[in-house]
């Protein structure tokens, strides 16, 4: 009962908040909230609160779906993984290193302002200034005059690989020939312009410390940010002047629980969907689920994330010490004791169902004896206790971590967990302060590159890995042109990341989409989810 009061006390102080936004059709059932003056509210649970809204940062799984709602990409990647018009109306190339970027004409920022090459070409450049700390930097190295980092070393503003050709047209031209595909995959996923008139005073080295990418007043896309309560909810109101279309739903939130608490709301009404994969249910709440009236049941034969086990290779030195951990995990019982065998284990950077595996790459599997022999050969002092960062909010993956540290435990590795929230455990992990850290890497299921998670240098190399031969393979790769010839060299990379093993894979879940029988339009997908937000629509 006292439970029930308090809920009572904390919807009653979020309406009371958010009243003259009308939001609270996000603490209410919501269909409610729908009837009430013609609204038409979605309502999405996620587990993970964006550490903010910054599209030149590509970090922060959370905070990377809200920008691309707020700031439209060059072109979306659909449900169906093909790549489709969002700001740009059209990217073509003859010759695979030029390619001519047709802006849509009617695209305007919400004050009114036109979007304009002159807005992307100010974007590139903030991605590209040295003195600018995006970590999305490293996808844009393939772009002639950039270095290996993705970054203008020349001291100018400008650099060959990014031209304005009118007020509607840019020209990005690549170091040398790539696939489309990849180019796409890289640079026009990626690129989500920002308003120049509102960001050229800021200093640039502070632009990662301005409030706008807290609080984004100026955007382009279907939907603008109204509240962001952190750990709560996020807010966002229709974009009526949306230049590919008045959204139908005049809000959207995302409500910030445990996923515990996800399958709560999914049956109440409180939410309409998850977010699969930043708002996994229990997978022990699966079959309660199904048998909910409310809702449609829509597993996503395609999954967008690895849980990886990154291991600081300036701590943990030997590779022969990392195999060790590597073979002392049992991912078997992970994806069956509690993932129902709803997911497949993985030992390298790509899932065994990926396209990319490389079937011959030597990865091992659970094998204590053999952990316990690579350890006594390199000398292991069984006295240290390897700190292990684990962030809250996944249920699975902190119980996935309590199976690792025991059996990390049992062939003679001593592990201390220690909890944080996401942000706290990222912003932890991208400054190498910890010896494990278990954590979800985005899956690339159209493009093989890797280069962001495991290149020498790449801010998302958690794992702080230094290898000059995957280095090279890996730029050699983004510059392939041809799926055969790419595969060879990706086959390469596995197999010298099986040697060295600076952050073995663990178990890669199947993604649940559930969502409301009460929208007709959109729905929870891996990729692609919000492509055509501008579409969704419910009773």
């Amino acid at each position: 009962m006292k439970s029930k009061v308090v809920r009572a006390l904390i919807a009653a102080v979020t309406c009371t908040i958010m009243v003259t936004l009308s939001a609270c059709g996000g603490a209410t059932s919501s269909s409610s909230s729908t009837s009430s003056n013609s609204k038409k509210i979605v309502n999405i649970g996620i587990m993970n609160a964006p550490s903010g809204f910054n599209a030149l940062d590509s970090s922060d799984s959370s905070q990377n779906y809200m920008t691309e709602i707020l700031f439209r990409p060059l072109l979306d990647l659909s449900p169906d993984l093909k790549f489709i018009p969002s700001l740009a109306d059209s990217i073509t190339t003859t010759d695979n290193k030029t390619f001519v970027v047709k802006l849509n004409k009617k695209a305007k920022w919400t004050d009114g302002k036109p979007v304009t090459a002159d807005d992307v070409m100010f974007t590139i450049n903030l991605i590209t200034n040295p003195k600018v700390a995006a970590t999305i930097a490293s996808k844009f190295n393939i772009l002639a005059g950039l270095d290996e980092n993705g970054k203008n070393t020349s001291g100018s503003d400008s650099f060959e690989g990014a031209k304005k050709v009118d007020d509607y047209t840019v020209n990005l031209v690549t170091k040398q020939p790539v696939d489309t595909t990849v180019f796409n995959d890289l640079v026009s996923q990626y690129l989500k312009t920002v308003p120049k008139h509102v960001l050229q005073s800021t200093p640039l080295d502070q632009m990662f410390k301005a409030a706008f990418f807290q609080n984004p007043t100026v955007t382009d896309g279907p939907f603008k940010l109204v509240t962001y309560k952190k750990d709560q909810y996020v807010q966002m109101a229709a974009n009526k002047d949306y230049f590919r279309g008045t959204p139908k739903l005049t809000q959207l939130n995302f409500k910030i629980m445990q996923s515990t608490e996800i399958t709560v709301q999914l049956q109440s009404g409180e939410i309409d969907m998850n977010e699969p994969n930043i708002g996994i249910v229990p997978i022990d709440d699966i079959e309660k689920i199904k048998a909910m009236k409310n809702v449609t049941f829509n597993p996503d034969k395609k999954s967008n994330t690895l849980q990886t086990l990154e291991i600081n290779t300036t701590v943990v030195k030997d590779p022969k010490v990392r195999k060790a951990i590597s073979y002392a995990i049992n991912r078997e019982q992970i994806v069956k004791n509690l993932l129902k065998g709803s997911g497949e284990t993985a030992v390298g950077p790509y899932t065994p169902s990926s396209k990319f595996f490389n079937k011959n790459a030597d990865f091992g599997g659970y094998d204590p004896a053999k952990a316990k022999q690579l350890l006594k050969e390199a000398n292991w002092d069984s006295s240290k206790v390897l700190k292990f960062n684990v962030p809250t909010g996944n249920t699975v993956r902190e119980q996935a971590a309590n199976i690792i540290a025991q059996n990390l435990q049992e062939v003679g590795i001593k592990v201390q967990i220690q909890k944080y929230d996401f942000v706290t455990s990222l912003s932890l992990a991208k400054k190498h302060q910890f010896d494990l850290y278990i954590v979800g890497l985005n899956i690339d299921v159209v493009n093989p590159d890797i280069s962001s998670y495991i290149s020498s240098g790449q801010l998302l190399d958690l794992s702080a890995y230094n290898n000059k031969q995957v280095d090279d393979l890996l730029e050699k790769g983004k510059v392939t042109v041809g799926a055969e010839d790419r595969a060879k060299i990706y086959d390469q990379v596995q197999e010298i990341y099986a040697n060295d093993m600076p952050a073995p894979g663990v178990y890669c879940p199947i993604d649940q989409g559930i969502y409301n029988k009460r929208v007709i339009y959109g729905k929870p997908s891996s990729f692609g989810m919000y492509s055509e937000l501008e579409k969704w629509d419910v009773k």
